[in-house]
């Protein structure tokens, strides 16, 4: 990864050139690479991660607990995760949804992310990682607090909204300046979600509402961040990053035209929109 350094956090006009790889696989590797040399290099402080759910990042998940299979150190990981479902009570208080959920995010950080590196880290007789962090939806302010207090993320994976470009769980028409925060969900979001969980067979079924980093929260507090797009559905995301040169509200993931060191990794079938 060898990412492109800006010179702020906002307003910058940087039109990213994008890796292309073989397929999701070899893009999984080369973030995961990335990672576990960063991780090496930072004197075991620890490493905070920003992770989405869903399939996008899978391939970087499972590379990494390959790595802790081969006897990578990955101890001081921090999963700081970027969003999660939350549900509304009748007195309007948000809470997140049951972990248990095969679509909660933190369930999901749990089985997809920590589970398998920390059992694969104690087959090899190092010292599992143990932390995951969440935003609190009745305090979301308290994230961005956290994230600052630990000196900031110091990677965080982004992923693309197939139809509506949403990053995180930020909407379009998210200001720039948007920090952690509650959302409404939006129909094209939630469709989206759909085809990640499929026991969501009736959009009704999908909650309305998340808690989500912000798009500041994502280029004010990473020192890196790497795009991934991957698979022939992610064709017009790649058009519309490709041709972003700074954050445009009504596709959020262009977010990552604006933050410090940014890498686009794409396979080959995201890549192919370009000649379409």
């Amino acid at each position: 990864m060898t990412g492109t350094p800006l010179e702020s956090t906002e307003g910058s006009t940087v039109q990213l050139t994008p890796e292309i790889l073989d397929d999701r696989d070899a893009v999984g590797a080369a973030v995961a690479d990335g990672i576990v040399r960063r991780m090496a290099a930072n004197g075991g402080a620890p490493f905070l991660l920003g992770c989405p759910s869903g399939r996008t990042a899978v391939p970087v998940y499972e590379a990494l607990a390959r790595h802790a299979a081969g006897g990578a150190d990955l101890s001081n990981l921090v999963i700081v995760m970027m969003d999660d479902y939350v549900l509304a009570d009748e007195r309007g208080v948000y809470r997140t949804v049951d972990p248990d959920a095969s679509y909660s995010c933190l369930g999901f950080a749990r089985r997809e992310i920590l589970a398998p590196i920390a059992d694969a880290s104690v087959r090899a007789g190092s010292t599992p990682p143990t932390e995951i962090w969440t935003a609190d939806p009745t305090d979301p302010a308290a994230y961005d607090a956290r994230i600052a207090a630990a000196g900031g993320i110091d990677l965080f994976l982004l992923a693309s909204g197939d139809s509506d470009g949403h990053v995180a769980f930020n909407q379009p028409g998210t200001p720039r300046g948007a920090k952690t925060h509650i959302v409404e969900l939006g129909e094209l979001t939630r469709r989206d979600n759909m085809n990640t969980f499929p026991e969501f067979t009736d959009l009704a079924m999908v909650p309305r509402y998340g808690v989500t980093v912000g798009v500041d929260t994502i280029a004010g507090q990473s020192a890196e961040v790497v795009m991934i797009l991957c698979g022939e559905h992610k064709q017009g995301a790649y058009r519309e990053l490709v041709a972003a040169t700074r954050y445009e509200p009504d596709w959020p993931a262009t977010i990552v035209t604006e933050c410090r060191r940014a890498t686009f990794l794409v396979d080959r079938a995201a890549a192919a929109a370009a000649r379409v």
